[in-house]
C-alpha cells in the first residue's frame, strides 16, 4: 500500500516536470479512504452524489475509437479537450494546484478528486486534458474495466493486447496522440494514468 502511494506522488511530480516549471509544494493526493476490499462502484457499497460520479461507467458501444478515453456513467473524458466540460460532468474538485507553465502561456493545473486527478495545459484562455490519473481502485478503464489493485498484468494484456512499450514495471499504450499507462508491481496493477502527447 505504501509503495502505491510513493509510486503516486512520483508519478504527480513527474507529470508536472513534464509540462511545467517545478514547484516546491506540488500537489499530493490525499491517500483513498476506500477499503482494497471495497466493491467498485457498482457493487452499490458506495452511492454517488452530485459531486461523486458513477466512476464504474459501462463498457462503450464502439470499442474501434482511434483515441484513448476515459468513460464515467455516461460521459467520456477525452483528452486535449476543454476540461471545462469534465468539471461540469464530475462537479467541483476537492482541490486545485495551479502553476506558471513553461512549455505553454498560461497556467497549468491540476483538479483534484477523491478518485481521480485531472491534469490541464493552457489553450488561449481555456485549460485542456494533457493527463487523468486513477487515485482508486473505484475508478476503471473503459476497455476491460481495469482497476488498480485488483488487477493483473494478464488482464491488462487480455484487454489492450500486446503492443505495448514496458519500461520500468511502466507498460505503455498508444493510440494516435493518447497513451494509456499501467504501471505493474508484483503482477498487480498499482497505478493507471491517461495521456495526450503534446507534439513540439
Amino acid at each position: 500500500m505504501k509503495k502505491a502511494v510513493l509510486f503516486l506522488l512520483l508519478l504527480t511530480v513527474a507529470l508536472f516536470i513534464l509540462t511545467a516549471c517545478g514547484s516546491d509544494q506540488p500537489y499530493v493526493p490525499e491517500e483513498p479512504q476506500s477499503p482494497e476490499s471495497q466493491e467498485p462502484v457498482d457493487g452499490a457499497q458506495r452511492s454517488p452524489s452530485q459531486d461523486e460520479p458513477d466512476l464504474a461507467g459501462e463498457e462503450p458501444a464502439d470499442e474501434t475509437q482511434p483515441d484513448f478515453a476515459l468513460r464515467i456513467g455516461d460521459f467520456i473524458i477525452e483528452m486535449n479537450t476543454d476540461v471545462s466540460y469534465t468539471l461540469e460532468a464530475l462537479g467541483e474538485p476537492r482541490a486545485v494546484f495551479e502553476e506558471p507553465s513553461c512549455a505553454f502561456d498560461g497556467i497549468d493545473r491540476v483538479f483534484g478528486y477523491p478518485d481521480l486527478q485531472i491534469h490541464t495545459y493552457p489553450v488561449g484562455d481555456a485549460d485542456y486534458i494533457h493527463t487523468v490519473m486513477f487515485l482508486s481502485d473505484l475508478v476503471r478503464t473503459t476497455e476491460g474495466r481495469l482497476r488498480i489493485r485488483h488487477s493483473s498484468l494478464q488482464d491488462v494484456i487480455e484487454a489492450y493486447g500486446d503492443e505495448y512499450v514496458h519500461e520500468a514495471g511502466m507498460y505503455t499504450y498508444t493510440r494516435g496522440l493518447t497513451t494509456l499507462e499501467f504501471y505493474i508491481e508484483n503482477d498487480t496493477v498499482e497505478g493507471i494514468t491517461y495521456g495526450f502527447i503534446i507534439e513540439e
